[in-house]
């Protein structure tokens, strides 16, 4: 499985595990910084916070599209990446506003490198390869070892030398990554260079260098008002999925199929990530207040068992990658919508465990901490059955000139699913001066939603199974 995949795959894993370590290094320790340094209330930095990674997310639609017809994926992975780096550096400056200023620049640097990493890496897989789903797992394995480096090094920088020299570190992250894609260029074949319908004037490349700065502009300005970010996400995703429908009643038929059934994926995508995102805030929080922290007589921080899921996904994704070829050598008929579903099945029975064990701690008593880590191998399983095979499946699907506005629409779907998170988390809100009882009720009825959503939604994936299968073409 190792020796067949391309060298494509390793230049690009290491390049986006670079990456991950700078932008966890960053969401490690950023709302800590914003209360402990910047004085901002909880409520306020929680929603600085959901708005500046709900934009992160969607900006990727934007950078697909300016790779597909200028740039090309090699040169928007080149700008993004300098620019993030740049931008952790300015936030290292410390100041409310060289703050803003870093976040806006992070945000349209994440948009020009996030989704033409993954979308560039599907062009090295043939239609139907069989490698592919394997691949795109050792990718994903890629991007947990950056976040679990990022998780376990970030809070020991920002608490022993201070919240800047954390920043600085996830600059230097991302620089690394920029060096490793830089460096091995010359195994990507001509995949990196603009594609032959590009339009490459240098006056449309100054328009879009131009364009890139208002949005770095207009990203200040929302983030710095994360009020009016929602309804704002909530027009601006609604216009990218229409333009992107519209471009895909105008392919041929087969495809035109193809890409609704990976649209219903994305919607189906959206249920996941809205209920995945509760691990850090209403689980979290339960964590810190309802379970019992002592492991091995140690009394562990609640941030640490945060660490559980990238060790998960580090585990669990060799396995993993090694299971899928051997499956289909049987012959067994599991292919990636069916993942897909039992993806989505694993989150929901994850928030039910967690459940279960609420209702199985005695009165008065702390949860115990194994269900927390149940709960995070569940939801670990449920991420590496959804979330790879959701990128491989997104690259497979779209058309070549497609394939960058394709990715950031999957990457849309989590932006998208960061403000009903914040929605849904509203369900595990506990009221000032509220009892023991009343506190591990709520927590228990909103873990048990939770799970209802992601068990409701397999569910109707199972049945729409058949028509996802023929509308893609393929059924192995």
């Amino acid at each position: 499985m190792f020796r067949d995949q391309p060298k494509a795959l390793y230049v690009l894993s290491l390049t986006e595990l670079w990456e991950r370590f700078g932008y966890y290094t960053l969401t490690t320790v950023f709302t800590l910084y914003l209360i402990d340094v910047l004085k901002m209330q909880d409520a306020q930095a929680y929603l600085l916070f959901g708005a500046f990674t709900a934009f992160a997310y969607l900006m990727p639609v934007i950078g697909g599209v300016i790779a597909d017809r200028v740039f090309g994926h090699g040169r928007a992975i080149v700008v993004g990446a300098a620019m993030m780096s740049a931008g952790y550096l300015i936030l290292a400056l410390s100041s409310t506003a060289t703050m803003y200023l870093a976040l806006g620049i992070l945000v349209v640097g994440n948009g020009l490198f996030k989704a033409n990493v993954s979308a560039l890496l599907g062009h090295f897989f043939e239609d139907n390869d069989p490698r592919r789903a394997s691949g795109f797992t050792l990718f994903y394995m890629g991007i947990n070892i950056g976040s679990l480096a990022a998780t376990l090094v970030a809070g020991i920088l920002a608490t022993q030398f201070g919240y800047w020299v954390a920043f600085a570190a996830a600059g230097c992250g991302k620089a690394l990554a920029l060096a490793t894609f830089l460096y091995g260029r010359k195994y990507l074949e001509d995949n990196h260079h603009p594609p032959a319908h590009a339009m490459r004037s240098l006056r449309l490349n100054g328009l879009v260098l131009l364009a890139l700065a208002g949005m770095v502009l207009l990203s200040i300005y929302l983030i710095s008002r994360p009020s009016e970010a929602g309804i704002f996400l909530a027009i601006v995703e609604t216009i990218a999925v229409i333009i992107y429908v519209v471009l895909v009643f105008r392919e041929p038929a087969q495809l035109r199929r193809r890409l609704i059934a990976h649209l219903v994926l994305v919607g189906f995508a959206v249920a996941f990530w809205a209920v995945y995102q509760q691990d850090v805030t209403s689980v979290i929080v339960f964590t810190q207040r309802d379970l019992d922290l002592t492991v091995f007589g140690w009394q562990s921080p609640p941030e640490e068992f945060a660490s559980l899921n990238p060790f998960f996904i580090l585990a669990l994704s060799p396995l993993l990658a090694f299971l899928w070829p051997a499956i289909e050598r049987r012959g067994i008929n599991f292919d990636d919508v069916m993942k897909f579903a039992f993806g989505l099945a694993f989150l929901g029975a994850a928030y039910w465990i967690l459940t279960l064990g609420i209702f199985e701690t005695p009165d008065g008593a702390k949860t115990a901490a194994y269900w927390v880590v149940l709960f995070f191998l569940m939801l670990s399983l449920g991420e590496l059955l959804l979330s790879p095979v959701g990128l491989a499946l997104t690259t497979e699907l779209a058309p070549r000139h497609l394939a960058g506005f394709a990715m950031g629409i999957w990457l849309m779907a989590t932006s998208g699913a960061n403000y009903i998170a914040g929605l849904l988390g509203g369900l595990a809100s506990v009221p000032d001066g509220a009892s023991p009882a009343t506190e591990v009720g709520i927590y228990s009825h909103a873990f048990f939603v939770y799970g209802a959503i992601c068990i409701a939604a397999a569910a109707l994936l199972l049945v729409m199974l058949p028509f996802i299968r023929r509308a893609i073409g393929f059924a192995r």
